[in-house]
């Protein structure tokens, strides 16, 4: 009873007790001030000076924000303010609109003095940067960029956009970007430095470069050498670092770009300047400064920004080496480079964004050096595979603390499948490491009392932890001791939660967090942490519509909300004391009731806590000992602060005095103050072992002794202050095979080793590779036999193991249009997809079907559209239900829709011709489940209401871009060849009529990339004996003849026919000699090589040479082509289609393996040859079989023995004139491949061997460095031709002056000793002249045969096509002409001259007869004036002459009896006289006529008859050809002609026995092949019918119909 009668009394007690409390509580004082808004508000340390930019005015405050004043002393705009970062009390710049003018002040902004710089204003001036000396206050470096005038015409962005906030240039040391976008206007970078404060300025000038015919772009861009306080770099602390840099835009080639680039130092402010002769010749791309290091990136390439890069580091600023990367640096090291507190270099590597406009994101890897800066090594959690974002921070005040981050890009770009999600390891990361990166943790949850609140169970730190993007974790800058803040989110990684963004706290360094609140904030600290302002990112975030910010007193554990004035979105909130000493704070934003932004709608709160605890200073009792890494040494030093005790009721510190970090160095070493030694890497134990790269590179094996050497696996860190070292004893190290880079200093530009080889080894046998087409990278992906990926982007230095979850890959498909595309398909149903060469990929599941194997279909303009075959009702796929199914994607993969059933085969046709009928067509082969016909079916709208049936039943389609093919079932025994330019009309291909009695049973498309179609069309079939003839279409793919009757065709359909890439008109074919004999299969068939220079115009044999390798003679000589040829293996031969004889980028090169004689013989007998002037001359280079590949445009050879064991290779790098020999292995494989690029234009060469005595394994990669084997690289300047490294040449192996009615040159080097690098020599290939029409113009027409004397026949039997049939296929033609049996090569240029493909006479197509008599007739006004008017004319003026001069005089009867020399002619006056004089004339005209004519008459009888008495047959008649056209171009039929046609003169001058009407016709017609090309991944290849799913790939990509 007495216990509760006392309890109103005790609640009026403590409520009593609570008002008190209140009525007491600490409340800060918060002044609003109407403002407009600013991102740029900046304070001078230890001072209550802060200065804000608003409305391009400079503002001041001199009371932390409580009230602004404009400054005055200061005239116009003002575009940007700034706090010297090294003179932080007092100095300031201010950057003015106006082009090279600066404000500065001295005393904090209370007076300012003005700075110019004489700088060039051509009228679109861009921001000046100023950078200052971190010791001496008079030096100052500025950068101008000074851009070129813009039109008048041509606004410029500040009139569009009045007055805007303009950041200055990037930072020293960054890249300028791309200089050449021509959507901005030329620009320079101007370096101007001053010794004295500003008052004067000095501009720093490189060695001059004469630019004046070249488009180009100059930059000066230099940098103090000592960059902090405590830098010790150079010899002076005036030392500047400068780079110029030219890039040339070739005037020819807008896209080529050349890089020069100069490095020189300067102590003078520019009066003297030495440059760095390590980086002579090389193109720098950019430099960094650091505390304790310069780094310099160089470009392998100057013609490519893309090109493999190679890192420089100088500790001394003298003296620079090569570091050491583990993957190869292709795109700008970007990201802020740092070093960590014991001086080791922090490099972040960032790849190429992705062709997607809207994708910002970018690739970033974390690298950190070693002591030495030299060695690299990325972080553990660093992700080098998966686009995304990726930072490093390292807060200031916590020496050995960094906290990384990684985002993949694909997380918060689309939703997977929760399967996705499950097997996908590309998660968000967020560690910590308190051990300078030694060793890492996840962020842990340490919060009880809010465990409900979180996703996952915060327990399991492996699974739930703290993610934080790092662009929200707040400033690396802010000080105190051990308090933190971030905005981030719990969970694994796998889903980044971005709209449920919490803030949490931590008080130990970031080991672990606790809640603070529910909803992210901005926040600010002062007192060193004690104090914390944190305002929500929106008003509306704590379920309150009112404006507010929080506080806490007691360094997080407790918060109070203040209600602000007006609701607030905020902007920036900053302490007002950088140091962090400061209880003030200023916060800007925008107001949030407000719909639209105004003058009077944003604010500045200016918060000051400076009454708190009324001002009580902290006691000793106040404060606790705070240790960083939990007490542990760290780089050899204990670390520790004293901080005020949570709940103490006390100021910590004075204002403005400086957070102190205590230290105490410890007494062991530990092995975590150890590193390898440069000469080890670690194993997968954290062991350091002997990596022989590096042994290389270091050069220790050149002091080795009987093949070893001793070294120390471990080194102290440097900075590492602890006392007592470990003992490191040394190791034995082998040096045997190890290239020592030493002994071939200054040999070429990487100033070591010429050639460096790169060794991998891999558990199975490689099965698949292939590299992506692309000069910015040399990516190439690999796989083995049991379904294990592997990804490098150098070229094979470094193999990446591809990251499917464990999922075997069975097949990789790369995207034909799109070079940086490829698709790895896995075997539970994932596809994973890369648009950015193998850098990156994303993941999706395909449609719930089984895998056919069926390759995708591509659109040919659009990236993300493809088409993918599955199996549906497929419980196996042999299945009786089991159909394939097309399915559609129009997203890159994201999801897919069925497109047809029963489809096989899919082309995207309208995104592939020239003048498609439709943009969206899409032709489509369906089979009926079941059934064996196949019915070509096509599409405007996908399917969805458009289906149109082309033909009901065809055995095969393909298209190659120009052209559609489909072979149609006429009936059991014969095919019918139908061909479309645009997807919408098919016309019947017309084949020489001859091969109507021939069954046809099969034919091979040749995808050729010519203006023809080419056709191997089977006239003999069965195991070992097929062949037939080649056939070539004309331009419209129509109409086809006989170029070669028996070229060699082998079981697959595959044919031995080769386009030489980059030159026009030269094939190389392998055709059966013994036609007869091997249809009647009584002998093996006998191959011989045939070529054509012009187009298959003509063909002949290959020209041997005339000695072996040896310098010995063959046992045949090469006068009779026929008995003598060089014989070379073909296309059917091949393990590999990709091994062509040419190269696309090394012109006029050949490689081929065979023999010299009548035959060709086996492969075993052969040898290889080269040619390097298209096929005319060839030469023997070594003896035996050796695979070969072309590298830098043919300026590198190399060979290596095939299916033979070897160690050895052999190279050229004089165009095949020398040959050296180079041991790459320490023991002999068996080498599959020898591959490289596809543009063999890289100087790097995988070769990938087989090996089952090293360590186990199966497969040995080496990849084959050239790139130190020259001396610089080539230059071009197309505009000087006479001071370059390259020359045009003619390539014209058929000795003619025109080919193909033009004369065309090539580029290439001419100096042994460059290298050519990303130069687009095909591009510069140029024609010289048009010339006028030959015989070498003209191939034979439908029909026709090329006879022996090289005149196009009419094949015995057979009738020329109906001319007038053209009117038929050509509507709008007028008329027509009767065939000559000559049409012109497609190729032609020529123009007048020979015109052999038209007759004389021409005819009106049917119903256009008016229209011919309208171009040909004359009309009726024109006809009184061209004739009647004249005839009238002429009568008269003859009746006049007839009655004045003749009948006068006698009439005719007289006119016979006139004398030569009489006058006795009536003359009565002038006119008579006239008038006689034309009588006169015309009688001596017409006698003289007349005697001519009987001589004439004479003469021809008597050369008859003796004629007709030296021969008994009948000549043959020429009347048409010879008197239309042959007579009037003898000497252009001459030109070039083969030696098997007779010479013109034969035709009318010679008594040669012959007749052409009776020139026998042989049993196959004897034609000429033609191509354009037939590029090394588009095999020629046959269809046969399958009849099964798993069949159905080869239908789907054969260019063969069976």
């Amino acid at each position: 009873m007495k216990l509760f009668s006392w309890l109103p009394i005790c609640g009026i007690v403590i409520s009593l007790l609570n008002l008190t409390l209140a009525a007491d509580e600490f409340v800060p004082k918060v002044t609003r001030t109407i403002s407009k808004l600013s991102f740029n508000v900046a304070a001078f340390d230890d001072s209550t000076i802060l200065l804000k930019l608003e409305d391009n005015v400079l503002y001041r405050t001199t009371n932390n924000g409580e009230t602004w004043n404009p400054v005055k002393g200061i005239d116009g705009d003002v575009i940007w303010v700034d706090i010297d970062e090294f003179n932080s009390h007092d100095r300031a710049f201010v950057t003015s609109r106006k082009l090279g003018e600066f404000y500065v002040t001295d005393d904090q902004g209370d007076s300012w003095r003005k700075i110019s710089i004489d700088v060039p204003d051509n009228g679109d001036p861009s921001p000046c940067g100023l950078f200052t000396h971190p010791t001496n206050k008079d030096f100052l470096n500025v950068r101008c960029n000074v851009c070129e005038k813009r039109a008048q015409n041509q606004p410029r962005e500040a009139d569009k956009n009045p007055k805007p906030s303009v950041p200055p240039p990037p930072p020293p040391g960054k890249e300028i970007g791309n200089l050449y976008n021509p959507n901005r206007p030329r620009c320079q970078l101007l370096t101007f430095v001053s010794k004295n404060n500003g008052k004067s300025f000095t501009q720093i000038k490189a060695p001059s470069f004469d630019a004046s015919k070249k488009d180009h772009l100059e930059t000066t861009q230099c940098s103090f050498i000592r960059s902090t306080k405590g830098s010790q770099l150079g010899d002076s602390e005036s030392n500047l670092l400068c780079l110029y840099k030219v890039v040339e835009e070739n005037s020819e080639k807008s896209t080529l770009e050349r890089t020069i680039t100069d490095l020189f130092v300067t102590s003078d402010w520019g009066k003297t300047v030495k440059s760095l002769d390590t980086f002579k010749d090389l193109a720098i791309s950019s430099f960094n400064v650091l505390d304790s290091s310069i780094l310099i990136q160089t470009n392998e390439d100057a013609y490519n920004s893309n090109s493999a890069k190679k890192l420089w580091v100088s500790r001394d600023g003298v003296t620079f080496k090569e570091a050491y990367l583990p993957t190869e640096l292709r795109y700008s090291i970007s990201g802020k480079i740092t070093e960590d507190s014991v001086g080791r270099i922090i490099l972040p590597i960032n790849a190429k964004k992705t062709e997607d406009e809207k994708d910002t994101s970018v690739l970033a890897e974390i690298l950190i050096s070693d002591s030495s800066g030299l060695k690299f090594e990325p972080f553990e959690w660093s992700k080098a595979d998966i686009r995304g974002y990726s930072q490093l921070s390292q807060p200031k005040h916590l020496k050995g603390t960094m906290l990384g981050s990684f985002f993949p890009r694909n997380r918060r770009a689309r939703k997977g499948s929760k399967k996705q999600q499950e097997k996908s390891s590309s998660k968000g990361i967020t560690k910590i490491s308190v051990d300078n990166g030694q060793s890492w943790s996840n962020l842990r949850i340490v919060d009880s009392k809010n465990k409900d609140l979180f996703p996952c169970d915060i327990d399991d730190v492996e699974k739930c932890s703290l993610h934080i993007p790092m662009m929200l974790f707040g400033s690396d800058d802010y000080v105190s001791a051990g308090i933190m803040m971030a905005v981030g989110f719990a969970g694994d990684g796998s889903n980044s939660d971005w709209e449920n963004e919490q803030t949490f706290l931590s008080r130990d360094g970031g080991l672990t967090w606790q809640l603070a609140f529910e909803f992210p904030t901005v926040f600010a600290m002062g007192d060193s942490g004690n104090v914390i302002v944190a305002v929500p990112f929106n008003p509306e975030e704590d379920d309150d519509p009112e404006a507010e910010f929080y506080y806490s007193l007691d360094q997080g554990k407790s918060w109070t909300e203040y209600q602000l004035q007006k609701p607030i979105i905020p902007v920036t909130l900053t302490s007002t004391t950088p140091d962090g000493s400061g209880l003030n704070f200023v916060l800007s934003g925008m107001d949030f009731s407000q719909p639209k932004a105004s003058s009077d709608s944003n604010f500045i709160y200016a918060i000051d806590f400076s009454e708190l605890f009324n001002g009580k200073i902290c006691k000793t009792d106040d404060f606790e000992t705070w240790s960083l890494a939990e007490g542990k040494c760290v780089a050899g030093v204990k670390y520790s602060y004293s901080r005020r005790k949570q709940d103490a009721k006390c100021i910590s510190k004075k204002l403005f005095e400086d957070l102190q970090l205590k230290e105490e160095i410890c007494d062991q070493c530990t092995k975590d103050d150890y590193e390898c030694s440069f000469e080890f890497s670690k194993d997968q134990n954290g062991g350091c072992v002997p990596d022989y790269k590096l042994l290389s590179l270091s050069g220790a094996c050149s002091k080795a002794k009987n093949d070893a050497i001793q070294l120390k696996p471990m080194q102290l860190i440097s900075g590492t202050k602890c006392k007592k070292e470990l003992q490191v004893d040394t190791v034995n190290v082998p040096c045997k095979g190890v290239p020592d880079s030493n002994k071939h200093k200054d040999k070429g530009k990487n100033r070591g080793e010429p050639i460096v080889v790169t060794e991998n080894s891999f558990d199975g046998k490689m099965m698949f590779y292939q590299y992506f087409d692309s000069i910015d990278h040399e990516s190439v992906i690999l796989g083995d036999t049991d379904g294990k990926y592997y990804i490098s982007h150098d070229g094979g230095q470094t193999m990446q193991p591809f990251d499917s979850d464990g999922e075997s890959i069975v097949e990789v498909v790369f995207n034909p249009y799109f070079n940086t595309s490829a698709y790895l398909f896995g075997k539970d149903g994932t596809l994973f997809v890369t648009n950015d060469g193998g850098y990156t990929f994303t993941t999706t599941e395909l449609p719930d079907t089984i895998q056919l194997g069926f390759p995708l279909d591509f659109h040919a303009k659009d990236e993300k559209t493809f088409i993918y075959y599955g199996g549906k009702n497929c419980d196996s796929i042999l299945s009786a239900d089991c159909h394939p199914v097309a399915y559609i994607t129009k997203d890159g993969g994201q999801t897919f829709k069925e497109l047809l059933d029963s489809t096989i085969h899919c082309e995207f046709c309208g995104s592939q011709y020239k003048h498609p009928y439709d943009q969206n067509m899409i032709i489509c082969q369906v089979k009926e489940t079941g059934s064996t016909k196949r019915t070509l079916v096509s599409s405007t709208d996908y399917f969805k209401n458009d289906k149109k049936v082309i033909f009901d039943n065809i055995l095969g389609y393909m298209s190659d871009g120009e052209f559609s093919i489909v072979a149609v079932i006429h009936d059991e025994k014969e095919l019918r060849t139908y061909v479309s330019a645009d997807g919408d009309e098919f016309a019947e291909a017309k084949l020489p009529q001859d091969l109507e009695n021939i069954k046809q049973k099969a034919f091979t498309v040749i995808p050729a990339h010519s203006p023809s179609v080419f056709l191997h069309y089977t006239t003999n079939s069965g195991r070992g004996v097929s062949f037939g003839r080649l056939l070539k279409s004309n331009s419209n793919g129509t109409s086809f003849v006989t170029l070669e009757p028996g070229v060699n065709r082998n079981d697959a359909g595959l044919v031995d026919f080769e386009k030489i890439q980059g030159l026009e008109g030269i094939m190389v074919i392998n055709v059966v000699d013994n036609l007869e004999q091997v249809r009647s299969k009584n002998e093996a068939k006998k191959l011989k090589t045939k070529v054509t220079f012009n187009d298959g115009a003509d063909w002949d044999f290959l020209k041997p040479p005339t000695k072996d390798s040896n310098g010995k003679k063959y046992s045949c000589s090469s006068k009779n082509l026929n008995k003598c040829s060089l014989n070379l293996h073909g296309y059917t031969e091949r393990s590999d289609f990709r091994d062509t004889y040419s190269s696309g980028s090394a012109l006029g090169y050949m490689v081929g393996i065979g023999n010299v004689g009548e035959y060709l013989q086996s492969y075993d007998e052969a040898s290889t040859f080269l040619t390097t002037d298209g096929g005319l001359t060839w030469s023997e280079i070594k003896k035996g079989a050796y695979q070969y590949e072309y590298g830098d445009h043919g300026g590198i050879i190399v060979l290596v023995a095939d299916k033979t064991a070897t160690d050895t290779l052999s190279y050229s790098l004089d165009a095949g004139k020398t040959w050296t020999d180079y041991k790459f292995a320490d023991e002999k494989i068996i080498v599959d491949d020898l591959i490289t690029v596809p543009k063999d234009s890289a100087m790097r060469f995988l070769l990938i061997g087989q090996s089952s005595s090293i360590r186990g394994a199966n497969t040995k990669t080496f990849t084959i460095d050239f790139s130190g084997s020259f001396k610089r690289q080539c230059i071009l300047d197309v505009d000087n031709e006479d001071s370059d490294d390259f020359d045009y040449f003619s390539l014209n192996p058929s000795k003619s002056e025109c080919l193909f009615g033009h004369q065309k040159q090539y580029l290439h080097k001419i100096h042994d000793d460059c290298f050519v690098g990303n130069v687009p020599l095909t591009d510069f290939t140029r024609i010289t002249k048009n010339c006028s029409c030959t015989r070498n113009d003209f191939e034979c027409d439908y029909n026709f045969y090329k006879a022996n004397d090289g005149t196009c026949k009419l094949v015995e039997g057979l009738t020329p096509i109906p001319a007038s049939d053209i009117c038929k296929k050509n509507p709008d033609l007028i008329e027509f002409s009767e065939p000559t049996g000559y049409r012109m090569i497609p190729l032609s240029t020529c123009q007048g001259g020979l015109k052999l493909h038209v007759a004389a006479d021409t005819y009106p197509c049917p119903g256009k007869e008016q229209e011919f008599n309208t171009l040909h007739g004359i009309a009726g006004r024109s006809f009184i004036l061209i004739f009647l008017i004249p005839f009238i004319i002429f009568v008269l003026v003859a009746w006049f002459v007839y009655v004045r001069g003749i009948r006068r005089n006698g009439g005719f009867a007289r006119f016979g009896e006139i004398r030569l020399g009489e006058d006795d002619l009536i003359e009565n006056n002038g006119t008579d006289k006239a008038v006689n004089y034309i009588v006169k004339t015309g009688l001596y005209l017409f006698s003289g006529i007349y005697a001519g004519y009987q001589l004439a008459k004479r003469s021809t009888n008597g050369l008859l008859s003796k004629w007709q008495n030296r021969s008994n047959r009948r000549g043959p008649s020429y009347s048409s050809l010879l008197d239309d056209q042959f007579l009037d171009d003898a000497d252009d039929l001459l030109t070039g002609h083969d030696e098997d046609a007779n010479d013109l003169s034969s035709f009318a001058d010679q008594d040669s026995n012959f007749d052409i009407d009776e020139d026998s016709i042989p049993p196959e017609i004897v034609p000429q092949p033609y191509s354009d090309e037939h590029p090394a991944d588009t095999p020629a290849v046959e269809t046969d019918d399958v009849p099964a799913a798993e069949q159905e790939t080869e239908a789907s990509t054969n260019t063969d119909t069976t």
